[in-house]
């Protein structure tokens, strides 16, 4: 009638912990992710520290870090702990039950969590050292995802096919499987691709969710407390398990195109192009031990290809006097081939 009027009327607004979700839309997940989290950065910064000596340099940078990183969580202790309260398995697949997730801080101050809350430790991990992760939840398993920033036409390079990744958006990303985190980087990597083929194969399906993407709706909360974090990890012990885990991929992977390349040159006979292709996979395995007695029978026969790679091979080895030796023998053959000329100066300024 032309005059004001107002009404009061209770309204009860739930308000959760911290900690408490619910599984409506997995991209909340993203929240409990941050990459600017003190202790993650510190934990990350120590591992891959350790991993900067010892990286291949024919092999993928993020495969590498993230090999680290993954064992790291293992050797200083971290475990799979079903949640007896709220257990994973059964909560993630409820949207009407409130769920209860620990931060990143919180798994390693208790060293320990279930499968979703180890794979947002490994995700913080790896966004942290800037390793684009993604997350698949299934109905008994976390599977993390990580981008090696290869495109697929690539993947060639570092692996004996497509088998053993995903290839989303001409992009490749390696499956790990948190349920099997005490197995190991490469166990925990096969397990997690036989997991997302038994989906396909059975026709269910699964949810691929991008960290960087779901960021967009739920950006990083990150949570700590005055509680002191101190994960500690012997640099010998993680060395030595990366290392037998990247002979186990280098085998898996290299190993068949290895073989094959020999298997023609018994069949077709010594020639340039099989002895430099087959240097080439030697070199992309880190196995130079292998690679330098293939090129050097590549070199006699003329090849400043193979001439420039052993160069190479011992610039990385520091071995500078016999990589300018190399070096110098191509230009004998090509003066004018501008790759031997480059690293023979860039060798000559380590030498003086």
């Amino acid at each position: 009638l032309g005059q004001h009027r107002s009404a009061v009327s209770q309204v009860i607004i739930p308000v959760y912990n911290r900690n408490q979700v619910r599984w409506t839309d997995q991209s909340v997940l993203s929240s409990y992710i941050s990459t600017t989290s003190q202790e993650v950065l510190e934990f990350s910064k120590v591992l891959v520290g350790i991993s900067r000596s010892h990286l291949r340099s024919g092999l993928n940078r993020n495969m590498q870090f993230a090999m680290y990183l993954f064992n790291g969580m293992n050797l200083a202790g971290i475990s799979l702990a079903s949640d007896t309260t709220t257990p994973y398995a059964e909560y993630h697949t409820n949207p009407e039950l409130l769920d209860y997730i620990q931060y990143p801080f919180q798994t390693m101050l208790y060293k320990s969590g279930d499968k979703d809350e180890l794979g947002i430790l490994f995700m913080a991990l790896l966004e942290s050292v800037g390793i684009p992760a993604a997350f698949i939840p299934l109905e008994n398993d976390f599977i993390v995802c990580f981008n090696l920033n290869v495109n697929a036409a690539k993947a060639k390079n570092f692996f004996d096919g497509y088998d053993r990744v995903l290839v989303i958006d001409d992009e490749i990303w390696i499956p790990v499987s948190m349920a099997s985190l005490r197995e190991g980087f490469i166990n925990s990597w096969y397990r997690g691709i036989m997991a997302l083929q038994e989906c396909t194969e059975n026709e269910i399906d699964f949810e691929f969710t991008s960290i960087s993407e779901a960021w967009q709706s739920y950006p990083p909360a990150g949570f700590s407390t005055d509680a002191s974090v101190r994960l500690s990890v012997n640099e010998k012990n993680l060395i030595s398990t990366v290392e037998t885990e990247m002979s186990r991929y280098v085998t898996a992977e290299f190993g068949p195109q290895i073989a094959a390349v020999q298997n023609r040159i018994k069949a077709e006979g010594a020639s340039v192009t099989l002895y430099n292709q087959l240097g080439m996979l030697y070199v992309r395995a880190g196995m130079y031990s292998s690679a330098k007695p293939v090129y050097e029978m590549s070199a006699k026969m003329g090849s400043v290809s193979a001439m420039n790679n052993l160069g190479n091979i011992y610039s990385l080895q520091k071995n500078f006097k016999e990589a300018k030796k190399w070096y110098e023998m191509a230009l004998q053959y090509d003066p004018d081939n501008k790759t031997a000329r480059k690293n023979l100066g860039r060798i000559e300024s380590e030498l003086e």
